[in-house]
């Protein structure tokens, strides 16, 4: 049998891989791996991909996006003088993916395995059917996209997953442009099975955009008096901009939106300019995704796995981008989130793998660099006592991110015109700072702001073991970095320990010493307490000296 593809036949954008040397590739096409799932039609006929997602602007009456919403129904698009159906436009989509990837690897394509929503129902799944034989491809296998990307994570997961008779249960949540599906996965032994699937196969990053779309026109209405929902084009140029911003939102925490010449009201130019925050954002889809947060609940107690734990949750689809998509999971379910694979690639790097099972070709693990331990900060947290040492942890770059990687979070400050900002930076999974290791802390000099105000701060871990820790004031040139060497954090930890255990020892010997050599002893653990460096280890010699000395002294009468 020849070579087979695998297709992520995605509602905002599309995927076609390969294995290479047992690795699962996506193939470059027009020069990125992610094609949008946009179709221009002209009067010479289709346009697919990049250059219709540009041309969208100029002719949005040309164009359809998020076809995969209507697969299965009998809706109908009349464009460019035609009438077409879903499938036919879900076959030029195929066909533009099938004719890139006979240009990138010089072979023909045929046999393909497409993925789909774990939510489709027959007709869906019919329809996509008819869709691969319109474009010429024959159709080995339609797979579950949450199926197909927990082929994927196995051959990440696998070889640090431990030695045990026990199945494994994995949660794939999938949150994708348009749909979102999530699944409960047993795998046992390189055997999957699905336990239970939920979704909704209207709910995705469109939906998303819609409200940022949404808060750009009330903007436009309350600052200008203006609607402009009869302009097809300002309407497309404000949806990009939508899908722009929300993009940015997911790596920073504020974007200025700025559209120059919208549109005209009475022969004057419409603009608009505006900033977003991500806190913003994220209170307008919070209900979208806390539905999401349900389903997967609700796909849970479906699998009925008596006794069994949730041990992974797997992400997948360009959405989970979004950082409270990661906060809400680890809020609902309290195990590993896992995003080691690129949200967009995941689905259709999975289909290779099963088109290389389903001809024969061997398949091979998949080896990536992540971040073993969550990086982030000591803050003022609900729980923190008045008066006391805060002792919050708020991650800012989590567990199993794939390095090299960059993380932007936003925190506040406490009082007003407060001075200075002590960065202390841990690593580790405890909720407590107290509990995680120190990896470094430094002085952050502020400009006098009100309290509240925001504080932005940026870390960007290297593959060396070096983060590079950012923290700026919006709306203000005041900014600095300072790098800390993550590595060295696992030694801190160990001297720690060795030093705690020196504490422990000499504070148990405090209950039975004599008033003298007590307030020798608590003399020596202030001083220990309160040195760093050198001096610190002095401190502990000290310490270990009293201990050693006065060790075998009986208890006073």
């Amino acid at each position: 049998m020849s070579r087979a593809f695998g297709i992520d036949l995605g509602t905002t954008n599309s995927v076609i891989a390969h294995l290479v040397e047992g690795r699962p590739v996506a193939l470059p096409i027009e020069g990125s791996p992610i094609v949008p799932s946009v179709v221009l039609y002209t009067d010479g006929g289709a346009v697919v991909g990049r250059e219709a997602r540009n041309l969208e602007l100029q002719m949005p009456e040309r164009c359809v996006r998020s076809v995969k919403r209507k697969m299965g129904t009998s809706h109908r698009y009349a464009l460019a003088g035609r009438e077409l159906t879903p499938e036919q436009v879900s076959a030029d989509i195929l066909s533009a993916l099938k004719h890139g990837a006979e240009r990138a690897t010089g072979e023909p394509v045929r046999d393909v395995v497409i993925t789909v929503p774990a939510y489709f129902d027959d007709a869906q799944r019919r329809a996509t059917l008819e869709a691969g034989e319109r474009a010429g491809l024959h159709v080995l296998r339609l797979l579950n996209e949450p199926t197909s990307a927990s082929l994927v994570y196995e051959r990440i997961l696998a070889p640090e997953a431990p030695s045990t008779a026990e199945p494994e249960i994995l949660l794939v949540y999938d949150l994708g442009g348009g749909t979102f599906d999530v699944s409960v996965l047993e795998v046992f032994h390189g055997v999957r099975e699905v336990r239970a699937t939920a979704g909704n196969t209207h709910l995705g990053g469109d939906d998303f955009d819609d409200k940022l779309l949404q808060l750009f026109l009330d903007e436009l209405k309350a600052s200008q008096g203006v609607d402009p929902r009869e302009d097809i084009r300002a309407m497309a140029r404000l949806r990009r901009l939508a899908e722009e911003t929300k993009i940015r939102l997911s790596a920073d925490i504020a974007v200025r939106v700025r559209e120059e010449f919208l549109t005209r009201v009475e022969g004057k130019p419409i603009h608009l300019d505006l900033e977003v925050r991500r806190r913003t954002f994220e209170e307008l889809i919070e209900p979208l995704l806390e539905s999401t947060v349900a389903l997967a609940r609700r796909a849970i107690e479906d699998a009925r796995l008596e006794g069994q734990a949730l041990s992974r949750v797997c992400l997948v689809g360009g959405s989970t981008r979004i950082p409270r998509v990661r906060a809400l999971l680890e809020e609902a379910f309290g195990v590993d989130i896992h995003e080691e694979v690129d949200p967009d690639l995941a689905v259709g790097l999975g289909a290779a793998i099963q088109a290389g099972l389903l001809t024969g070709e061997p398949v091979e693990r998949i080896l990536v660099d992540v971040a073993a331990h969550s990086l982030g900060m000591r803050v003022i947290g609900e729980e923190d006592r008045l008066g006391a040492e805060p002792d919050t942890f708020a991650p800012v770059l989590r567990r199993n991110t794939v390095l090299p990687a960059v993380r932007v979070e936003e925190f506040y400050t406490v009082v007003p015109q407060q001075e200075r900002l002590l960065v202390e930076v841990f690593q580790g999974e405890a909720p407590r700072v107290s509990e995680n290791t120190r990896v470094g802390a430094f002085d952050f000099k502020l400009e006098p702001r009100p309290a509240s105000s925001p504080v932005r701060v940026e870390f960007a871990y290297d593959l060396n073991g070096v983060v590079k820790v950012s923290v700026s004031q919006p709306g203000t040139t005041n900014a600095k970095t300072v790098a800390l060497s993550v590595a060295d954090a696992g030694k801190a930890a160990q001297a720690a320990r060795e030093q705690s255990a020196v504490e422990r020892k000499a504070r148990a010997l405090l209950e039975r010493l004599a008033p003298g050599p007590r307030a020798e002893l608590e003399r020596l653990l202030g001083q220990y307490a309160a040195a760093e460096g050198s001096a610190r280890e002095r401190a502990e010699e000290a310490l270990l000296d009293f201990f050693l000395d006065h060790e075998a002294e009986p208890r006073e009468p």
